[in-house]
């Protein structure tokens, strides 16, 4: 019985070891070939990586660009129904939305709203941003949260409760309502850009400031206000396009009298979609390019007059 025992217990060593070898072989063979993959993979990337990486950008800007491009080519179509490609090319649409006295008074309307609700919401913005990056309060936590809550929130939501809102106090829909509610739009955005900069800011050099005899607000004035500019000066470019291409807010407290272009294209829209909706929407891309060009030159300028 011994003999048979030993007989089986070396057998059974045999297959284990036969079977660890085995395994081992398997695990040397995926080892050598994920390195061997590894190495080609990072050969091509060394190699071929940089036109790689040129080829996906070059794929994602023309994935995001090539829409705007064939909207802006439509708007010269010579024919009112929509069709690319247009058969012939035209500037009439053009012409006609200059000479559209709706769409003129629209467009009007669009920067008034703009121009009053931009400066409201970033100093409501500054205000808040910096009460909470320098001053220990209760409640200062609840303000940061309801201040960049529309962020969060729905914008017909936020569209409805604000006709409620306006109902329940008794003011009528109109052009201030539509001002009250872009500043609302403005204020979470303005918010984070300011808060982030402050926060960041060194808060020795206001202290050094103070300690020199300055006070407070000449220490804001002086010391924090200049080197923050540059973050104001983004959020207001940054509201201003938001406000100008706000439709849900508008929509929502605005009366019939009350039309910025946004609703205007969406009331074209309702009846039929002509090149001049193109237009428009032309319009709208040259604002949003006017402020990219406007935030890149101030900050060039700023960057001549720090070196100088």
């Amino acid at each position: 019985m011994s003999d048979r025992d030993g007989g089986h217990t070396d057998g059974g060593v045999a297959k284990q070891r036969e079977t660890g070898s085995r395994s081992g072989g398997f695990g040397g063979l995926a080892g050598r070939l994920f390195r061997t993959v590894g190495t080609q993979v990072e050969l091509f990337v060394h190699n071929y990586g940089r036109y790689l990486g040129k080829t996906i950008v070059g794929a994602i800007i023309l994935f995001l660009w090539a829409p705007i491009f064939v909207l802006s080519f439509m708007s010269f179509s010579q024919r009112e129904v929509l069709s690319f490609p247009p058969e012939s090319l035209t500037v009439d649409w053009y012409i006609s939305f200059i000479n559209n006295p709706q769409a003129l008074e629209a467009l009007t309307t669009t920067i008034q709203v703009a121009v009053i609700a931009t400066p409201l919401g970033i100093f409501l913005s500054l205000l808040i941003a910096y009460s909470v990056s320098r001053y220990d309060f209760r409640g200062r936590f609840l303000l940061q949260a309801v201040a960049t809550l529309p962020l969060i929130i729905p914008l017909i939501v936020v569209g409805v409760a604000m006709t409620m809102f306006f109902g329940f106090v008794g003011i009528q829909s109109g052009f201030w309502p539509v001002v009250f509610a872009h500043t609302v739009q403005i204020v979470p955005f303005g918010t984070l850009i300011i808060l982030a900069t402050l926060i960041s800011f060194d808060t020795t050099l206001e202290e050094a400031s103070m300690d020199l005899g300055a006070n407070e607000f000449e220490t804001f004035r002086q010391v924090t206000l200049p080197a923050i500019l540059p973050s104001i000066i983004a959020a207001t470019l940054l509201g201003f396009v938001i406000s100008f291409n706000e439709f849900i807010y508008t929509y929502f407290v605005k009366d019939a009298r009350t039309n910025t272009l946004p609703t205007y294209i969406w009331d074209r829209l309702q009846h039929t979609a002509t090149p001049e909706v193109n237009v428009i929407s032309v319009v709208f891309l040259l604002v949003a390019i006017m402020m990219v060009v406007v935030a890149v030159a101030i900050t060039t300028v700023e960057r001549v007059a720090i070196r100088q």
